[in-house]
């Protein structure tokens, strides 16, 4: 387990990780950031197990902080503000 935190330590390395083995041989991930928000995932066993899964996993992780960072806009803004009959032909 500490290889496994070490690894993600390593990547995530500007967040606190911290791991948690689960039953079925996988782990939840804790990334805490310095202003206290925490982001988790579950990594299966597989995952952790084979290299193109484990990095499939990271980069999905990296993508979703980012998105989160980008603070995205409410959905009503990005609603239509007009709502119309779609048109009809006969």
């Amino acid at each position: 387990m500490d290889l496994i935190q070490e690894k993600f330590a390593s990547v995530f390395s500007a967040y606190d990780v911290t791991t948690q083995a689960r039953p079925d041989g996988g782990i939840l991930l804790t990334l805490r950031a310095t202003d206290g928000t925490q982001t988790k995932r579950s990594i299966s066993y597989a995952q952790l197990h084979s290299a193109e899964q484990l990095s499939w996993a990271i980069s999905a992780i990296r993508r979703d902080l980012a998105e989160q960072a980008s603070e995205l806009p409410v959905i009503s803004l990005l609603q239509s503000q007009q709502r119309f009959a779609l048109p009809t032909y006969r």
